[in-house]
């Protein structure tokens, strides 16, 4: 059989081997492009997609695993304070936060009543200690999340959002809303100064760092040297010396809102840690 093209004859097995040849290497040219297409679908799903997911993987185990580690000592340290706060907002502005109880160096307790002066300080050191020591516990916790992004773990994403209400309680000054606002009386512990208190409270324990006890922070105290903790302590002082009594306080309206978010914090841990003494000061001082 032969074949005319353009007016030439061409054999028939020339022409049909031409076909074969131009399909062969349109079906050859196909083939390389779909396995350099799939070549390279393969590489950015193996290098980006896989290992992407495996990175954010790891991330949300070791924000897990960090929340796990603090979850329980800052509960705990929320507890205490909490129930510290819930006797001076119920006797605001209290027999024992005062520069003269304070000052005192009393030697022993002498009466079972508020009014020993060894009572009326430990009530006011330990008061200072339980908010050095939730701070301190924060700091901590901040300080293992500083190169992983919390927002991206369901536990460690609610627990910043409760801590950052606790902080603005403690340092932000446009939270007192009154339109006479610059007549109060007013302190704040500035943020960075938040930090500094718990920075003062770390200690390390072996290969491992926790916050100093209530016999260390005493001594720190008291001592006549200069240390982190007896200057920093300043700061804490400042805010608690001295609660006027009348509406023009504001740290009054401080201390329950920090109660009320604390209450809050611990029942986003574990509800079941609240008890019902938090639970009643949390409905008689949310309105606060």
């Amino acid at each position: 059989m032969r074949f005319v093209i353009l007016g030439k004859e061409i054999p028939g097995d020339i022409f049909v081997l031409g076909l074969d040849l131009k399909t062969w290497l349109g079906f050859a040219f196909v083939g390389a492009l779909v396995s350099t297409v799939g070549s390279i679908l393969g590489i950015v799903i193996k290098e980006y997609f896989i290992s992407r997911s495996f990175e954010l993987w790891k991330q949300d185990r070791a924000l897990e695993q960090i929340y796990q580690k603090y979850r329980d000592p800052l509960k705990l340290s929320a507890r205490e304070l909490g129930h510290r706060l819930i006797e001076i907002c119920d006797t605001y502005p209290t027999v024992f936060l005062s520069q003269q109880v304070f000052d005192s160096r009393p030697a022993k307790q002498e009466r079972n009543c508020d009014q020993d002066p060894y009572y009326q300080r430990y009530k006011f050191v330990s008061t200072m200690y339980r908010l050095c020591a939730f701070l301190g516990w924060l700091e901590l916790y901040r300080q293992e999340l500083t190169f992983y992004q919390a927002s991206r773990n369901r536990h460690t994403a609610k627990v910043e959002k409760s801590l950052s209400a606790i902080r603005s309680d403690l340092a932000d000054g446009h939270i007192n809303t009154a339109s006479d606002w610059d007549d109060w009386r007013d302190t704040l512990i500035f943020r960075e100064e938040l930090r500094a208190i718990g920075e003062s409270m770390i200690e390390s324990r072996g290969s491992g760092r926790s916050i100093i006890g209530y016999g260390r922070f005493v001594d720190l105290l008291n001592s006549d040297s200069a240390n982190p903790t007896r200057s920093w302590s300043q700061v804490v002082l400042n805010f608690l010396l001295d609660l006027e009594v009348g509406g023009k306080d504001f740290r009054r309206i401080r201390l329950c809102r920090i109660l009320c978010h604390l209450v809050d914090f611990i029942g986003l841990i574990d509800k079941r840690d609240l008890d019902e003494r938090l639970e009643d000061a949390r409905k008689k001082w949310s309105a606060a």
